[in-house]
């Protein structure tokens, strides 16, 4: 039906013309005179059709969905295949900017391949890292690297299920953001400016009960009761001549937290976020066939810490991603080629202001938290990290062809990846152990050349003194890790006669790190019974191998720089004990983790309505989980135990037309989905498996099950409603955007241990020492809505007036952290955004 769209616009264009320039000829007879004729062309582009499993979103609609932070994952809220993690809704931390973790069709964050054009931005070094900037050995890690403003691209697209052998590298989902090809008259410069603001003041805070509006109250870390948030964004491009165009586009948002520091000094824990975003894209013709685009990217994310509770503990963590993503489309006699080529540098730096971390007991001299048993000062020195990687990928689609009365088209590709990650600890640290008050003999704190030793305090216990006889020794140096990784791919797309269409391909990988092959097929068969769009039923068995993180090569080698030292006083020098007790990781065989995919889908277009019936089933096999060997000493190794299922069942509806209602015109979007994840870990780097004291059995809601069967802890709202309305008034430049969201209730799991005389014994005839008990968590609701108001200014100028309001309800609703504890926290209240735009 798309198709007949396009040939029906161009034909009332021909006709339309032949009419006009008839009329010209016959005029021109008449008058004996020569008429010359210029006709504007129209360009009529359609619309990518959508296959199961994908999902467009383009630069209007990016605009229109109320959208906190502009991120990607923020974004993707409207996706019904699309879980956040338990972080990302916050209450107390509005104050942050960068982008939230997902979950893709149940799979872990880190199983998820995120794109800019073709510049991956995923963290493949520490994507479970977590928020450990005050590690002593680690760095913080989320799963991507940097954060993408969503001002700077045009398109959104998700493909979430049934996946081409094109693409491969992940287990859960794969997310591809566009930049913007200028469209514009030769000459023309056209461009965007914007601003937006919120703030603290212009933000709700729901306490979930008395205790925790305490908490609130003491202005730890656990909440940003003072922040203020802006964003600033440019975007110019245009067509220099009719062979070269080109697009820049700058980006910066900054978030200004005010924390109240625990410290008697009265120093303050201010703390800072930034984001920089910088695109420049060329895009040349170079002949007929052959077009080269040429992007240059920059992503900056910047932490201004220092923890409320510790002083001098200010520190600097910056992330920061350059690419250079060369790309060449050529038109050959039988198939149109896309090659590219993408250099990337990623680094992360933790910039510290001190290279010793040092505990004390509270005394006179050493009293700058009035309620601690023991304070601190200092940090864990500087750490860095980089990924240095080259990519080359080559597509062909080959011309279509006919054979045995079905169209066939094949594609086939290949790539190729060089990639060089390093952590470093820049310079020595040490961290030093609580000390040792000499009550019996006392001490001068002079050390054997009579100074005053600087890690004793001659003021605790009366005079008695403190000092440290133990600490840990972090050397400086560099773990490095080389993996050279390889892919082909080929798929047949046939048609038979518009009736049935089936895709089977296959994709090999290759890593040089497991030294291992993995064979992935790809299957889909779509069925079209009235050989058009009114309906079709479509079935796909697929299989994803993913890409294993970096880390686990390199945590090997970043402990085995730990050793420890002790003395016996201050008069002594300090002096090997033996190598640290730190947990030494190291790294099994592992196999790469893959996951089988099964998919049914049903999709019609009724009236004005497109409506979407789809399964999804997940089966990850081989995941990495971390186990511990050894307790003396401690030493943890990855394995591949860790497994996890998933049963997604999805319905979406939507008007392909606008729908005329009081002079305005209308898009609805409504989408109801349930997930029933079952998963035996949390993450590569879950520390809770401990084979030397593991037991197959637990207690969950007073029955007896298999560990491997305890539902999954985060990600785990089991089902959600969601509707989006979108409003353009006739009469006036106004748009307003809804967006409703319902996720239903569900239990989640608190952990404890259970009395030796109470523990129950499971099936294989040993005692149930753990227990999870089921805890309510309520339902949550909110409604997000979006107002713009378009005001011309001169020629092809607009100013647009924009304002967000999220949670306009102001609806407190709960979530729970993590499985060892039972608090409650609140989601955000209701919050303002206003923001103005420029376009010209």
């Amino acid at each position: 039906m798309k198709n007949s769209r396009t040939a029906l616009a161009y034909s009332v264009y021909v006709i339309s013309s032949s009419l006009y320039a008839g009329t010209l000829q016959v005029e021109s007879k008449q008058t004996q005179q020569p008429y010359l004729t210029t006709l504007v062309p129209i360009i009529v582009e359609a619309k990518k059709e959508e296959k199961v499993g994908q999902k467009i979103y383009d630069k209007e609609v990016l605009e229109q969905i109320p959208n906190s932070n502009k991120t990607i994952t923020d974004f993707l809220k409207v996706n019904p295949n699309v879980q956040f993690s338990n972080s990302a809704a916050a209450g107390g931390k509005q104050g942050e900017i960068a982008s939230a973790e997902i979950s893709i069709n149940g799979g872990l964050v880190y199983d998820n391949k995120i794109m800019l054009d073709n510049v991956r931005l995923n963290n493949l070094i520490n994507p479970a890292g977590g928020n450990t900037d005050y590690g002593q050995s680690t760095m913080s890690g989320t799963s991507i690297a940097t954060t993408v403003n969503t001002d700077l691209i045009c398109e959104l697209e998700v493909l979430d299920s049934n996946l081409s052998a094109e693409y491969g590298e992940f287990t859960g989902g794969v997310v591809k953001a566009k930049t913007c090809a200028p469209k514009t008259a030769i000459g023309e410069i056209h461009g965007q400016i914007s601003y937006d603001y919120t703030s603290s003041a212009w933000t709700s805070f729901s306490k979930v009960s008395e205790e925790e509006l305490q908490d609130y109250d003491k202005t730890n870390t656990t909440y940003q009761k003072e922040f203020e948030k802006q964003g600033l964004s440019a975007l110019l491009y245009g067509r220099l001549n009719e062979n070269v165009g080109l697009s820049l586009a700058v980006a910066k948002r900054w978030s200004d937290i005010d924390i109240l520091s625990d410290l008697s000094t009265g120093q303050d824990a201010n703390q800072k976020r930034e984001n920089d975003n910088i695109n420049l894209n060329i895009y040349a013709k170079l002949t007929d066939l052959h077009q080269l685009k040429v992007g240059f990217q920059f992503q900056d994310d910047q932490k201004d810490l220092q923890q409320v509770h510790v002083l001098n503990s200010q520190k600097k963590v910056n992330s920061e991603n350059k690419a250079l993503d060369l790309t060449l489309d050529s038109k050959f006699a039988y198939a149109n080629v896309s090659q590219s080529l993408v250099y990337q540098n990623q680094k992360m730096l933790n910039d510290s202001s001190s290279d010793e971390l040092v505990p004390w007991k509270p005394s006179p001299n050493k009293n700058w938290v009035n309620t601690a048993s023991t304070l601190s000062e200092g940090s864990y020195g500087d750490q860095a990290q980089h990924l240095n990687s080259l990519e080359y990928n080559l597509k062909s689609e080959f011309i279509p062809f006919r054979f045995l009365a079905t169209q066939h088209q094949l594609v086939a590709g290949f790539g190729y990846g060089h990639y060089e990650a390093d952590w470093e600890r820049l310079g020595q640290v040490y961290g030093y152990f609580v000390p040792s008050g000499n009550g019996l003999k006392g001490t001068d704190c002079l050390n054997a050349v009579g100074k005053v030793d600087a890690h004793c305090d001659i003021s605790y216990n009366e005079g008695m003194g403190q000092f440290h006889v133990q600490r840990d020794l972090l050397e400086a140096g560099k773990i490095e890790v080389r993996q050279d990784r390889a892919h082909v791919f080929v798929e047949d797309r046939m048609n038979w006669n518009n009736t049935f269409k089936a895709t089977l391909g296959l994709r090999t990988d290759y890593d040089s790190l497991s030294k291992q092959t993995n064979i992935a097929p790809r299957t889909s068969f779509v069925y079209h019974p009235f050989q058009d769009s009114r309906l079709n039923f479509t079935a796909g068995w697929n299989r994803y191998y993913a890409n294993n993180a970096f880390s686990y090569q390199l945590q090997d080698g970043i402990n085995t720089l730990i050793t420890r030292e002790k003395r016996a006083s201050v008069k002594e020098d300090w002096a090997f004990s033996s190598n640290s007790n730190s947990a030494n990781v190291q790294r099994s065989q592992l196999a790469t983790p893959y996951a089988d995919e099964t998919v049914f889908a049903i999709n019609s277009r009724l009236g004005w309505f497109d409506n979407q019936l789809k399964y999804v089933k997940r089966n990850n096999q081989d995941q990495v989980r971390k186990q511990r060997i050894s307790m003396s000493p401690l030493i943890d190794e990855y394995d591949n135990y860790g497994k996890s299922t998933a049963d997604i069942y999805t319905f979406s509806i939507s008007n392909f037309t606008p729908i005329a209602l009081w002079s305005t015109q209308n898009r609805f979007q409504l989408s109801a989905d349930y997930t029933e994840t079952v998963r035996n870990f949390n993450d590569y780097d879950d520390e809770a498996y401990n084979p030397l004291t593991y037991k197959q059995y637990i207690l969950y809601d007073k029955h007896i099950i298999d560990e491997a069967n305890r539902p999954a802890d985060n990600f785990a709202r089991p089902w959600s409603l969601r509707l989006g309305w979108d409003m353009k008034m006739d009469n006036l430049p106004v748009s307003v955007s809804h967006f409703f969201r319902y996720r239903s209730p569900y239990d989640a799991m608190v952990s404890s241990g259970i009395a030796k005389a109470e523990q129950p014994i499971g099936p294989d005839g040993e005692a149930v020492n753990k227990q999870y008990e089921a805890m309510k968590i309520g339902s949550a609701f909110t409604w997000d809505i979006r107002t713009t108001y378009s005001l011309p200014i001169g020629k092809n100028n607009q100013l647009i007036l924009g304002l967000t309001v999220n949670n306009v309800t102001n609806r407190l609703n709960t979530y729970k952290s993590t499985a060892a504890s039972s608090i409650l926290y609140s989601e955000p209240g209701r919050q303002f955004i206003a923001d103005l735009s420029f376009k010209f």
